[in-house]
């Protein structure tokens, strides 16, 4: 399953992408051809921080080399997102949820 994700690539400049999340690895697939495809395998990744709250859906993944930023679609099932990064990625997961009316 794929996740449509707005990566945060310049000052107020973001580019859609789509994530993937296999065995070992994300991909970010951009939805522009001009774009080039990202392949992050777990091992550069340092940490994964993914933060929900009712107006936005954020996540960010850290590396040694550079941290991709971005927003998820706030309509996506978090729980899924969450248990495909942990049956895939051997790496810590950072959640945080604003919860309440």
């Amino acid at each position: 399953m794929d996740f449509e994700f707005r990566m945060k690539t310049g000052f107020f400049e973001t580019k859609i992408y789509y994530l993937h999340i296999s065995k070992a690895k994300l991909i970010f697939s951009p939805k522009e051809s001009d774009d080039n495809l990202i392949v992050i395998p777990d091992e550069n990744i340092l940490n994964i921080t993914l933060k929900k709250s009712k107006k936005s859906f954020e996540m960010e993944v850290q590396t040694c080399e550079k941290i991709y930023q971005g927003l998820l679609d706030n309509t996506i099932d978090y729980e899924k997102l969450i248990n495909q990064i942990k049956e895939n990625i051997n790496k810590k997961i950072i959640c945080e949820y604003e919860g309440g009316n």
